[in-house]
């Protein structure tokens, strides 16, 4: 049942409705993006794995995502958290979302645990049987093929059902050490299975987050998924990773403004004003820690 936005994350009133921002020119082929940084420097990202890549992008702050949150969370409300799966069940359901919207790969992950129980059965399998009941997802036998590399791992495979039950006693470093380590699990991936299943404070940059991002100016105009993960990972706040990851995704399928070619995956619950208009990234120099730019200040989305 949806929860109502606290009052407490609510824009103060009477606030004026922050200038439009001026509309960016897209740099010519094999140039960097010449959007500059909110603090007024280089956005130049870092290249090493792990690193921040944007140390001088202050967007968002913490107030900002916290109003983000506000905002959504007035229009699509706050869902109650999906029943935790384990830890190996939720990577399964992970890699079947790859390429394919929620609803489709939930409709594969259903098939392929009603047709096949546990991961024992998947594993030994007749060939082709764990594709048919997963193919309405697309690329049936790749996504299959990764899935049975992680079940004959040997951190995988115990004396009895495959588990990774075991990683909840490890560090955050550990989790991402290990599964990343598995063929097709990317960055995302990780993320969702620590923050939906473990419980840890991680933020998943998928297709809408990113794209939402990059409209409201707290990302650099040509920022990767991993670059973005990394910087929005360190900015948004551990207390509401996963409100703000889940109602960025869920705006994203139903605003035509927010929506990635105008194209809503919902359109049953279109909205008819997007309520992050006027949310965006910093107009002046401020540094990174500084947590009172007042919401005049800063730019449309």
């Amino acid at each position: 049942m949806a929860k109502p936005a606290t009052a407490t994350t609510r824009a103060p009133a009477g606030r004026k409705t922050p200038a439009k921002a001026k509309k960016e020119t897209k740099p010519k082929s094999g140039t960097a993006s010449k959007k500059k940084a909110p603090a007024g420097k280089k956005a130049t990202a870092s290249k090493k794995k792990g690193e921040e890549p944007y140390p001088n992008w202050a967007a968002p702050t913490p107030s900002v995502a916290l109003e983000a949150v506000a905002r959504l969370a007035a229009v699509h409300g706050i869902k109650d958290p999906p029943p935790r799966k384990t830890i190996l069940d939720s990577l399964v359901r992970t890699i079947l979302s790859q390429n394919t919207t929620d609803k489709t790969s939930a409709v594969a992950f259903a098939r392929l645990k009603e047709g096949l129980p546990t991961w024992t059965e998947v594993l030994h399998a007749a060939e082709g049987v764990a594709e048919e009941l997963v193919r309405c997802g697309g690329l049936a036998e790749v996504k299959m093929e990764r899935v049975r590399l992680i079940l004959r791992d040997k951190r995988v495979r115990t004396s009895g059902e495959p588990s990774l039950e075991w990683l909840h006693g490890k560090s955050d470093e550990e989790v991402k050490r290990v599964l990343t380590s598995f063929k097709g699990v990317g960055p995302k991936t990780v993320a969702c299975v620590m923050m939906f299943t473990m419980g840890r404070a991680e933020f998943p940059v998928d297709t809408h987050v990113l794209h939402i991002g990059i409209k409201l100016g707290w990302l650099p105009a040509n920022a990767s998924r991993e670059q973005a993960y990394e910087h929005l990972n360190r900015r948004v706040p551990d207390a509401c990773k996963l409100d703000l990851h889940v109602l960025l995704v869920e705006h994203g399928k139903c605003c035509t403004r927010c929506a990635k070619n105008g194209k809503l995956q919902k359109k049953e619950c279109a909205v008819d004003r997007c309520p992050l208009v006027g949310l965006g990234a910093p107009a002046s120099d401020s540094d990174s820690s500084d947590d009172d730019v007042p919401l005049s200040e800063w730019k449309s989305a």
